[in-house]
């Protein structure tokens, strides 16, 4: 698994990085230490990295799926040729 940086989200999963963040300070009432706020920044940025996989491994089964798909055309010499013909 490729962990992604904050420059490589999208704003929306920085933005949850963020609200996670901001959810833990309340929880605790205070600011964060560094050691806690990196320990929440990577647990939220490793649940992120999961969710592209996951999504990224189903397009690409998905795609693979797809382009396998038998048909149940012919092949069709109209459809492949020019309609004016080769100039």
């Amino acid at each position: 698994m490729k962990k992604l940086t904050l420059q490589e989200m999208t704003d929306a999963q920085q933005m949850r990085v963020r609200t996670r963040i901001g959810q833990e300070r309340k929880k605790l009432g205070r600011e964060l230490t560094n050691a806690e706020m990196n320990k929440v920044k990577d647990s939220i940025i490793t649940e992120i990295s999961l969710e592209v996989e996951k999504a990224t491994k189903k397009a690409q089964a998905l795609k693979k799926k797809q382009k396998l798909a038998p048909s149940d055309e012919t092949y069709s010499w109209s459809a492949k040729n020019h309609s004016r013909g080769y100039r």
